[in-house]
């Protein structure tokens, strides 16, 4: 994923404790080799081909468990067209305190999700886009702090830039002043009026959804349950007595 958004360099980039995997259909260095059983159990179950777990702070596979059956055989076809690449790629390194909570078999049929209301569709989006993953703080065990879902407060540090995640809630402390068209502007441009969102937030993957799917995922965060919890990027990193840990803005609580 490029910095600025240009494309998905699909062989190289990596997280703490696991290296990214080629995902190109090359023979001896990318998953040409693999099966279909291989692809979904990694994609779905965080487990690789060869057996060995997944670090789910690297692939957010907690999340992507929701994917239909439909949609996953549509990601899987989709990584067979990818242009073969061959780039060989360090061995997995298994990190020290490993936690694997979500690393759980599939044993049935995922059927399409309800999308009776833009609510419903959005809950499925927001679900699979991950969300979560930066947005609702966590505890040793990956469990999501009570209280705080969807309240943002994540410091990350990469290394290009720092930044907390917002708090998505629709509480005064949140994004209650985002309407519709702000929130579509803002994933379609990667900024909040003049202000630039920080590149962590990797807008550009989402910016290419579709009008109505946007405006779904909105739709599903208007009825997240208020969450009282100040993140603001333009303060100092400081501690927070709401979650209990730094970030951005964390004295103002």
């Amino acid at each position: 994923m490029g910095k600025e958004g240009a494309g998905f360099d699909y062989t190289s980039w990596g997280y703490p404790g696991e290296v990214a995997r080629n995902i190109t259909p090359d023979l001896e260095t990318g998953v040409g080799t693999w099966t279909d059983d291989m692809l979904a159990r990694v994609i779905r179950e965080g487990v690789g081909h060869d057996g060995h777990l997944i670090d789910p702070s690297a692939m957010p596979y907690e999340f992507v468990r929701a994917l239909t059956d439909e949609d996953l055989a549509s990601i899987i076809v989709y990584i067979r067209s990818i242009p073969t690449i061959r780039n060989a790629l360090p061995r997995h390194r298994k990190p020290d305190s490993l936690v694997t909570p979500f690393a759980i078999p599939i044993t049935a049929p995922i059927p399409p999700p309800d999308f009776s209301s833009p609510v419903k569709r959005g809950m499925y989006l927001a679900q699979i886009a991950g969300c979560q993953w930066c947005h609702t703080l966590r505890d040793e065990h990956r469990q999501p702090l009570p209280g705080l879902e969807f309240g943002g407060g994540d410091l990350i540090i990469d290394s290009y830039d720092q930044a907390s995640s917002a708090n998505l809630t629709p509480d005064p402390s949140g994004i209650n002043y985002y309407d519709e068209a702000q929130f579509l502007k803002t994933i379609r441009t990667g900024r909040v009026g003049a202000r630039r969102i920080s590149p962590i937030m990797p807008w550009w993957n989402f910016n290419h959804m579709t009008d109505d799917d946007l405006k779904a995922i909105f739709a599903y965060l208007r009825t997240l349950e208020p969450v009282r919890h100040e993140v603001d990027n333009t303060e100092p990193v400081a501690y927070c007595r709401v979650c209990r840990r730094k970030h951005a803005g964390g004295a103002l609580n």
